[in-house]
């Protein structure tokens, strides 16, 4: 009577290293690579320490939004500063700045979109150092291996490397998409992201300023009618400074709205866009292999 072949029993008689060609070995390799490597926990943290600093980025560019729009709301609130007795010279900030307060409102909750973004990528990061998809992706390596090593059927060996790639696309996906991500960071948008951050909290610091300076004159106007008056003379004589002072708010109006639209570029690029670029980049590749 026939003896059951054991798995091990094939092993041998397979002589497998002589019996393969290159291009078994070379997949074998890759397969036993990827495998050490996805237990590297340095994979995780590299990632992860690139969705923590974009992700900082953009609470700051919220904080910054949301000082913006502090700022402008008081500015809006300051025409009678400058109206003694209910008349002279008319300084009306608020109609400077009430455009750029609707885009910074809108700029703010694209930060937040942002934010979440990356929020949800440091889940995904998370997700993919979990122990229970290492364990399988080093499980059905072995299977894999070992059915190139046994020469077993051509189904059983698509089937275990399509579920290899998969378990491989969930390991390295979000770590290699916020490797890729960060370094169009850093080569495209970087430059611009702190030109306009600076920017804008020039912008903000010197229309706070204006304010401030708005609310001390408020604060110093004379209450009798003779004061009243001669305030009121005096400012028509330096009604060249109020003129002066308006183009300081259309000057902080403007460099708002340049920077703002800039940051905004930023992080529609870096936490949407390219993220999507790259998932779109994986998926395919993955798709190519999977025809094979």
């Amino acid at each position: 009577m026939k003896r059951p072949t054991t798995w091990f029993a094939k092993l041998r008689r397979a002589q497998a290293w002589r019996d393969l060609g290159w291009r078994q070995v070379l997949v074998i390799g890759l397969v036993v690579c990827s495998v050490l490597f996805a237990f590297l926990p340095s994979t995780d943290e590299i990632g992860r320490s690139h969705v923590d600093e974009a992700f900082k980025r953009a609470l700051v560019g919220f904080a910054l939004a949301r000082g913006l729009n502090g700022v402008i709301s008081v500015a809006q609130g300051t025409e009678l500063a400058v109206q003694p007795a209910g008349i002279g010279v008319v300084f009306a900030p608020g109609e400077i700045l009430d455009p750029i307060n609707d885009l910074v409102e809108r700029f703010s909750w694209i930060m937040m979109l942002a934010s979440s973004s990356l929020g949800i990528q440091k889940v995904l990061l998370a997700m993919s150092g979990w122990q229970g998809l290492w364990l399988a992706l080093a499980l059905v390596g072995v299977l894999f291996v070992g059915n190139r090593l046994l020469h077993r059927t051509e189904r059983e060996r698509r089937v275990l490397q399509r579920v290899f790639l998969f378990l491989l696309l969930l390991r390295f996906m979000m770590p290699a998409i916020a490797v890729a991500n960060d370094w169009v960071y850093r080569t495209f948008l970087e430059a611009d992201y702190v030109e306009a951050s600076q920017t804008l909290e020039q912008a903000r610091d010197a229309i706070s300023e204006l304010n401030e300076e708005v609310a001390e004159e408020r604060r110093q106007q004379p209450e009798g009618l003779v004061d009243r008056a001669r305030s009121l003379y005096e400012r028509a004589r330096n009604s060249i400074d109020i003129d002066a002072r308006l183009d300081e708010y259309r000057a902080a109006a403007e460099s708002v709205s340049e920077s703002t639209i800039r940051l905004v570029v930023v992080f529609l690029m870096q936490t949407i866009v390219f993220p999507l670029v790259f998932l779109y980049i994986v998926l395919g590749l993955l798709r190519r292999l999977l025809r094979r």
